[in-house]
């Protein structure tokens, strides 16, 4: 895949790219790009994480928060070498990295069924689970891509911020929604909506102008990117599923393999720290941001029962269509196995994690236990 014009010019406006490119890391010091601004649920979390990792030993991250890639140039970005390390959503990219997008695709039946007190954490240990153990296929593709995937992220549930109330699925019909996911814009089209596709960084102009009349994100997004400003109204509950097509410390393989076994494996014993960290600041800073919103004369708004039971009856409708597209698009092979486990990961989890899932300290252990243990430094992404 060749960088595009846009990129390559993002990059060299800063005056970085020959600099990082020509360098990987200096002193065990990882340049990591998150492409959101400072003081959201993301970039908080980065940075504890950072604070607990250079606290103990010569490893440490520099952080550039929208400073070096945006959230769509940091897939790239990582992949050639302009970043040792970043904050990758998938999501961007879902040929490249069909086999772990599947697993992220199917959140929103983290939402249904079993109830769960975070989603985020849920799907946090699954895809963690899926790519590193059950899913070689995941991490062929993640080298493919010259990276190597140490853990991600899961949001708080997904709502709609939007510019007119929506309260039932008649108020849905017409509506422009900006969606990331496909199976969250497949929702929005099934009750009558139309599906507009845009990065996040962009959620902010496009409401703002017109552009989209809703924008299902989470609610941290808020504040991550600043989305308080053009959003009138919040309706909660729905579509439900969280955003978990994320590797939220990918590591550009070459930097990987270049780095001493002790530095690896410190980055394997802590990694679990960052997930935990930014999954569990979405959870609080869901229910923070959802009150401010509410201060600021936010309307907030629940989902109608019949609003929610519709979304119930298109998540178990629309596992068929994400078994098809993701065979027929994508060429995933064994998708019936495959979709076996996710569900049975997805169930596992929400009991592993329902007691522990807003203490960081004990959801970071909980995902050492489980997943990162199990990892060998001498073998993980070294053939």
């Amino acid at each position: 895949m060749k960088l595009s014009n846009t990129f390559k010019t993002t990059v060299a406006s800063i005056g970085l790219a020959a600099s990082l490119a020509a360098t990987a890391a200096t002193g065990e010091t990882l340049n990591y790009a998150i492409g959101f601004p400072p003081g959201g649920a993301a970039s908080d979390g980065v940075n504890e994480f950072n604070e607990l990792l250079s606290s103990e030993g010569d490893i440490k991250l520099k952080v550039f928060e929208l400073s070096l890639l945006n959230l769509k140039e940091t897939p790239p970005g990582v992949r050639d070498g302009l970043a040792d390390a970043g904050y990758v959503l998938t999501a961007y990219y879902p040929a490249e990295f069909s086999e772990m997008n599947l697993a992220s695709e199917m959140s929103m039946l983290s939402t249904i069924g079993t109830p769960t007190p975070s989603a985020g954490a849920v799907m946090t240990g699954v895809i963690a689970e899926y790519v590193m153990l059950r899913c070689p296929e995941c991490q062929v593709q993640f080298k493919r891509e010259n990276q190597v995937f140490l853990g991600g992220v899961g949001t708080s549930e997904y709502i709609n911020l939007c510019t007119s109330p929506i309260r039932s699925t008649a108020d849905l019909q017409g509506k422009k929604i900006r969606s990331s996911i496909a199976s969250m814009g497949r929702w929005a089209e099934s009750l009558g909506a139309t599906k507009v596709t845009l990065p996040g960084n962009d959620i902010y102009e496009a409401m703002s102008q017109g552009v989209v009349d809703c924008a299902m994100v989470s609610a941290p997004e808020l504040g991550n990117l600043q989305l308080f400003d053009v959003t009138k109204y919040i309706t909660t509950n729905v579509p439900g599923g969280t955003f978990a097509a994320v590797g939220a410390l990918n590591l550009n393989l070459d930097t990987w393999q270049g780095m001493s076994p002790e530095s690896r494996a410190r980055l394997i014993t802590m990694a679990p720290h960052n997930s935990a960290m930014v999954t569990v600041n979405y959870s609080d800073n869901a229910t923070t941001d959802l009150a401010k919103a509410k201060d600021m004369g936010i309307e907030i708004i629940e989902a109608s029962q019949e609003l929610r039971d519709a979304t119930e009856a298109f998540v178990k409708q629309d596992l068929e269509v994400i078994k098809e597209n993701f065979a027929n698009d994508y060429g995933v092979e064994n998708i019936e196995e495959k979709t076996a486990t996710i569900i049975d990961l997805i169930e596992k989890w929400k009991g592993l994690t329902a007691e522990v899932y807003d203490d960081k300290a004990a959801l970071a252990q909980l995902y050492e236990d489980e997943i990162f243990s199990k990892i060998s430094v001498d073998s993980y992404y070294m053939d």
